[in-house]
């Protein structure tokens, strides 16, 4: 079945000249030996560490996103060594080549490892958006090795598979290893090129496993005598200052009236 798909894309890929240009400089041409589809993923965990930048477990994960892909490209290259599957034009004399032949072997692709651990570093470190475009750009680069004539379709799913289980299945341990060192590079000099701080803002930390201090006794004390006193307290008013006091007067006091009625006789 392996061979028979490869030979429905070969013989699609004759019938179809527009697209040679194009798959050839996605596959190696583009920046050879690299090729545009590699260039691409690099982009992509470019701006994913642009991203996530802000938080150091994100972070970690996108540098480890580069790392696995890293790591699976060599193991490839090791398993590509001791399984030695020949490459399908090397058996299909009449197969349609695109890009220059390499002599080496072919199962699994180191190409797919790489963008398999990509797009599976992405999505741990929750970049959404950039692993959905990293699937895409890694699914077109693996029809692109098997439409150029130099990958059957077990070499590039073996390769993305093997790719996607190192960013996966190793992650715990690349967090372990990488996390720390994120987090000390955000509070040296580099800091703001690693994990820049966010601007001041008033902000509350929530720590958890961490119980309230609750009043000692004495002061428990304190609040109730205090509570008591002012419940039993009476109020006593102020005295109120003196107030005037209007005197009518009738007449004469009594000894002018007496005095004048002696004038009078």
């Amino acid at each position: 079945m392996d061979r028979r798909w490869y030979l429905d894309v070969n013989r699609f890929a004759r019938t179809s000249g527009w697209a040679h240009g194009f798959m050839a400089a996605y596959y190696e041409r583009l920046a050879s030996p690299i090729g545009a589809g590699l260039v691409v993923l690099v982009v992509l965990v470019v701006v994913g560490w642009w991203s996530a930048r802000h938080d150091p477990r994100h972070l970690a994960a996108v540098t480890w996103a580069a790392l696995a892909g890293l790591v699976a490209f060599g193991l490839s290259e090791v398993l590509v060594q001791v399984l030695a599957e020949r490459r399908p034009y090397a058996v299909m004399k009449g197969a349609e080549v695109l890009v220059t032949r390499a002599s080496g072997y072919a199962f699994p692709d180191a190409r797919a490892g790489l963008a398999g651990a990509v797009a599976g570093g992405l999505l741990i470190a929750r970049r959404w958006r950039l692993a959905g475009l990293a699937t895409l750009v890694s699914l077109l680069l693996l029809f692109a090795g098997v439409y150029v004539g130099v990958d059957y379709p077990s070499d590039v799913v073996a390769g993305a598979a093997l790719g996607a289980i190192v960013a996966l299945v190793l992650w715990p341990l690349g967090s372990w290893l990488l996390v720390p060192v994120v987090t000390r590079l955000g509070s040296s000099p580099l800091g703001r090129l690693v994990a820049p701080t966010k601007p001041d803002r008033p902000s509350v930390r929530f720590e958890l496993g961490r119980p309230a201090r609750l009043p000692d006794a004495r002061a428990m004390e304190a609040l109730r005598a205090a509570s008591e006193a002012a419940r039993h307290a009476t109020y006593t008013a102020p005295p109120a200052p003196p107030s005037p006091i209007r005197t009518r007067i009738a007449g004469p006091p009594e000894g002018v009236a007496k005095d004048a009625t002696a004038a009078s006789k």
